[in-house]
């Protein structure tokens, strides 16, 4: 592994052959080193990157991983993914792979805890460095995964969060003090179908049918980088949902004030904050506590249960994956009173 001197401009520069994954022999050379070391350095970093050996650095090895995996992901989550790395880089960034131990992951999540993260946040970086070490061990020839042995972090400190919602007779009082009928029609499109706020912002004017008064999901607007993306909804899935009288009546009110109703134009168009500007002005004319967007959709699962729906129907709406999904999240949901337990049960026996 020979470095070489440019004397001209007082440099380092490395020359070398090395065999790429179908075998195909090339000649790769790199100028500009300032010391000889990191000529050195830069030629086994990079055979290793081509010719993969188990003690390549993490960083060299989340390149690999990036030409392996992001090519079949979405732009969105290739953006929340790069988000997550970055803050495991500044940990593991130069150790090698193969000597990523339990120990190691532990003192990462005491450094976590230090910055008073979240649970979740936590978690989710847990996951994230987790499957890429997964990779390395289905495709790469690492022996184990470490970050599988090791129990996700718990912050002793944090409370839990409490699942801001309206309820029927909040959600009533709100929506008659929204002056805005745009802002007024989406958020009753999202109180009463629970659909997410990028399926909303996708929604084009022939995905509603004011015949049969149901509204299509089939893809979602995320802001990516200042620019609209539409990409498939969530979970890839389609559904077609009923929705109220009075919210097509809404909708064809607010047609009649839209400059171009042309069949894929978007229901409503670009407007930075026209929802959460509405939902506040709304909640403080109203004088009720404020939620966020995402409040509708917990909104609409609350109502539904409430009203006694089946959690199948329920998931269905919501665009859930499956039915333990909806368990998961909305459990607290559900009348958990033993004593009107009793009192059920007490009826039937007489």
């Amino acid at each position: 592994m020979p470095a070489f001197k440019d004397e001209n401009n007082n440099t380092w520069y490395c020359k070398f052959y090395y065999t790429t994954y179908d075998n195909i022999k090339k000649q790769k050379m790199k100028r500009g080193f300032k010391r000889k070391k990191d000529a050195l350095e830069f030629e086994k970093e990079f055979i290793l990157k081509q010719q993969f050996q188990p003690d390549m650095t993490f960083k060299s090895f989340y390149e690999l991983y990036k030409k392996d995996v992001f090519p079949q992901l979405r732009q969105h989550t290739i953006q929340s993914k790069e988000y997550k790395i970055n803050r495991i880089m500044e940990y593991f960034s130069d150790y090698p792979i193969n000597e990523i131990s339990g120990i190691h992951i532990k003192r990462w999540q005491n450094e976590l805890l230090n910055n008073n993260f979240s649970n979740r946040y936590m978690a989710n970086l847990q996951s994230e460095l987790s499957a890429i070490m997964n990779h390395a061990v289905n495709f790469y020839g690492l022996k184990t995964n470490p970050v599988s042995k090791v129990p996700k972090a718990k912050n002793p400190n944090e409370k839990p969060k409490i699942m801001r919602f309206w309820t029927f007779d909040e959600y009533s009082k709100v929506i008659t003090n929204i002056d805005s009928i745009k802002g007024k029609c989406a958020i009753d499109l999202l109180y009463w179908t629970g659909m997410r706020k990028g399926e909303l912002l996708a929604l084009t004017w022939n995905k509603i049918n004011f015949e049969s008064n149901t509204v299509l999901i089939d893809q979602s607007l995320q802001r990516l980088n200042g620019k609209n993306v539409i990409t498939p909804t969530k979970t890839y899935e389609n559904r077609n949902l009923l929705i109220p009288d009075k919210v097509i009546r809404e909708l064809k009110e607010y047609r009649e004030l839209c400059f171009d109703t042309s069949a894929n134009e978007p229901v409503f168009q670009w407007e930075k904050r026209f929802i959460e500007d509405s939902l506040k002005s709304g909640a403080e004319k109203a004088n009720i506590k404020k939620i966020h967007v995402h409040g509708l959709r917990h909104s609409h699962a609350s109502y539904l249960i409430n009203k006694g729906v089946n959690i199948v129907l329920i998931s269905k709406r919501l665009g859930h994956k499956n039915t333990s999904m909806t368990l998961d999240t909305y459990s607290h949901f559900y009348p958990t009173d033993e004593q009107n337990l009793i009192e059920l049960i007490n009826d039937d026996l007489k």
